[in-house]
């Protein structure tokens, strides 16, 4: 064995006996770091103009949808690597993860290009005034032109938190937000005699931001990867490996695609509600997103340590793990859920003083006891069978369960029994707890342990 594939054994055996909180904490505060960061930006360009807000606003519209397409990747890329790594392939892996950054930096590039050279073909979508599409084009040629180190980024990240380095991205994902905001100061506000650039000085802070992650990113991906990424790994694909990826990647993309269009048409429905309605509905959704931010972080700590396992053969200790994540993560959701129920008027208050908007939210924050554990119980299961690579059958479910329950029984709860937003609420809480329930039957029924993407083969042969 040589010297890097033997520190390659010593570092995945070091992460096999991790546990799952020293691997999810990080994880929790990367996005939760990330959010506030988003309010912060959207802040700081409101004091520019409701015209520039509008501009971005649309821009990153497009872009966001266009950083999910990078995304079908690295989701899955993530989950191949982590098995790898659990049956000491670390060469393989290496690979591989050569293999994803190409792959998603064509990708990358010709989206780019298209948001550089197509981008009033792109807003003509939207019904914009002049001034509006003026600086939305100027966002999109800078910020939407670097969207290919955001590919490489978003495949890099998962291959550093696969082999368990979760602090490393947590501190590229924080300095990065940090570096915007500054960046923005400069150039939005023109600090310390600076120009003031408006929208331009937004997207080049983007842009700034995005190169400094970018080499930061990689100087710890050479750093952690078990086994050297050489130069010709770049060039010899691994096809078969790859389409292994997307077959995580695309299921798991179009579960999020089915829930974001459910959504939507769930926020239709509240929007023929009234005013009170739709203002208690995006209040009290920016509020559980905090809690949603906790049951992602332990499915994506779940899914690292359930794929190593899987990897390594020991599906017993897999199943269990999950099983023990599943627990914890329930107790401290009900923990801080019952906590914030004590305190709901408060917290409703520091958005608006409008009693009618703060009663209605104080009481979907009350149901959120039953909710917010049906939405824990649902992430956290479903990431690990995309670990085990059973990834079919959640997909399956979101369709069943969003179209064929959460939204006739909104409209049903909501419109016409008259519950209004909180019968909405209520069809949202049965869509989570339904899909929830039948992923954990699936986990405890095992079928999952025959749905490994890669074949035995491929777990045993190291490549040369």
């Amino acid at each position: 064995m040589s010297l890097s594939q033997e520190s390659g054994s010593k570092q995945a055996q070091a992460v096999k006996t991790m546990t799952v909180f020293a691997i999810t904490w990080p994880i929790f505060i990367e996005m939760l770091f990330h959010i506030l960061m988003g309010s912060v930006d959207t802040f700081m360009l409101s004091h520019v103009s409701d015209e520039v807000v509008s501009a971005v606003g649309v821009s990153r519209q497009l872009i966001e949808f266009t950083i999910i397409l990078f995304n079908l990747l690295g989701l899955g890329v993530g989950v191949i690597i982590a098995q790898l790594l659990g049956a000491q392939k670390h060469v393989d892996a290496s690979r591989v993860t050569a293999s994803a950054l190409t792959f998603n930096l064509v990708f990358g590039l010709a989206l780019s290009l298209m948001f550089i050279v197509s981008r009033d073909f792109l807003l003509s979508f939207y019904h914009i005034t002049p001034t509006i599409k003026e600086n939305a084009e100027i966002y999109m040629m800078l910020a939407g032109g670097s969207l290919f180190l955001e590919a490489l980024m978003l495949t890099a990240g998962p291959v550093i938190r696969s082999h368990g380095f979760t602090k490393d991205t947590m501190i590229v994902g924080i300095g990065m937000n940090i570096l915007h905001v500054v960046g923005n100061a400069l150039l939005i506000y023109g600090w310390f005699g600076l120009p003031q650039m408006g929208v331009a000085g937004a997207a080049i802070s983007t842009v700034i931001s995005r190169v400094v992650a970018c080499v930061w990113i990689f100087i710890l991906l050479y750093k952690r990867v078990s086994a050297p990424i050489r130069i010709q790994y770049y060039v010899q694909l691994q096809w078969s490996k790859l389409v292994a990826i997307l077959k995580i990647g695309i299921p798991a993309g179009l579960e999020w695609l089915s829930y974001q269009l459910s959504q939507m048409m769930v926020t239709r429905f509240v929007s023929f509600m009234g005013t009170t309605a739709i203002a208690t509905h995006f209040y009290t959704n920016t509020i559980v997103y905090f809690f949603m931010v906790f049951g992602m972080a332990v499915g994506e700590g779940t899914e690292i340590i359930v794929a190593r396992l899987i990897g390594a053969g020991d599906k017993e200790k897999a199943y269990h793990q999950l099983l023990r994540s599943l627990k914890w993560s329930l107790v401290i959701t009900i923990a801080v859920i019952v906590a914030v129920s004590f305190f709901r008027y408060e917290v409703m208050a520091i958005f608006t003083d409008e009693p009618a908007i703060i009663q209605l939210g104080a009481a979907i924050l009350l149901f959120c006891i039953l909710l917010e554990p049906g939405r824990v119980f649902n992430h956290v299961v479903i990431n690990s069978l995309r670990a085990a690579g059973d990834v079919q059958f959640p997909l399956m479910m979101a369709i069943i369960s969003m179209w064929g329950i959460k939204i006739p029984l909104a409209y049903v709860l909501g419109i016409h029994m008259g519950y209004g937003v909180l019968g909405v609420w209520i069809a949202h809480a049965c869509d989570e707890w339904v899909r929830g329930i039948f992923h954990y039957l699936r986990w405890k029924g095992r079928k999952w342990q025959h749905k490994s993407l890669l074949s035995k083969a491929e777990l045993q042969a190291e490549s040369i």
